[in-house]
């Protein structure tokens, strides 16, 4: 199986060289497209109308100057054009990637254009990375594409968090909805050397209020979560609800 790499910590980060390096020992053949810094919170942005340079870095791997989206659209349209994944992999992503915040996750958005390319994918994330921990996390994954991917051809995104604590394993994996995460202290109010005022979005987690039996509960229980996501952000509900309406007859208001 040919896999292709990305993220949104950049090529350098250690959570996806390390990926790269155990799923090639596993048998996988992996191109690496990913940014080639630093780009969190990116969510779906693409780069329009501007220069993208990419650059080789390390063993074969292409560091492209812009956002996660950007890799995945460089490497299904140019790259790896004659020779296409059959899988996309983005992580693993140093910090969460839990309920709403896959909305603003580059991480999770690399992984939605999976399904554009009729290609499935995986958004991977750990609450820390910690390579000890990260190599156990990759056996898993593995197992994961064999089961779920190849096996169970599942056509679609998958969204996979990992606790900082607790065992990792396959038995360890539960199938979770995704939450709302909520945030304390979202906007922080400073000053400046020259006494003007800024603000900064930062914000801490709390993993404490969301429902059971979604991904934030999975995690503090010290489960693996797994989501399946969608790109398609049609209401359906709304939908009917709309055209039965313009279906009645026409009456005076």
């Amino acid at each position: 199986m040919h896999i292709l790499i990305t993220n949104d910590d950049g090529v350098r980060a250690p959570g996806l060289q390390q990926l790269k390096i155990q799923l090639q020992q596993y048998g996988y053949q992996i191109s690496v497209v990913a940014p080639n810094g630093q780009r969190s919170a990116s969510s779906h942005a693409m780069t329009i109308g501007k220069p993208l340079y990419c650059r080789q870095w390390g063993q074969g791997d292409i560091a492209v100057s812009g956002t996660p989206v950007d890799c995945v659209k460089l490497a299904m349209e140019k790259f790896l054009v004659h020779q296409r994944p059959q899988l996309i992999i983005s992580g693993i992503n140093d910090g969460f990637n839990l309920g709403s915040d896959v909305l603003y996750s580059g991480t999770v958005s690399a992984a939605m254009e999976g399904p554009y390319y009729q290609v499935p994918a995986i958004a991977v994330s750990m609450e820390k990375w910690d390579e000890t921990r990260g190599t156990k996390v990759i056996s898993v994954l593995h197992e994961v594409i064999q089961r779920l991917i190849i096996g169970g051809k599942f056509p679609g995104i998958l969204n996979i968090n990992i606790p900082s604590k607790g065992e990792i394993s396959w038995d360890r994996i539960r199938l979770a909805t995704q939450a709302v995460q909520l945030y304390d202290n979202v906007i922080l109010e400073k000053k400046d050397q020259d006494n003007s005022r800024y603000y900064i979005i930062e914000g801490e987690a709390d993993l404490q209020t969301a429902m059971v039996g979604t991904d934030i509960d999975m995690i503090r229980s010290g489960f693996i979560s797994l989501t399946p996501l969608q790109w398609q952000q049609m209401a359906t509900g709304s939908f009917l609800t709309i055209k039965e309406e313009l279906q009645k007859k026409t009456c005076n208001l």
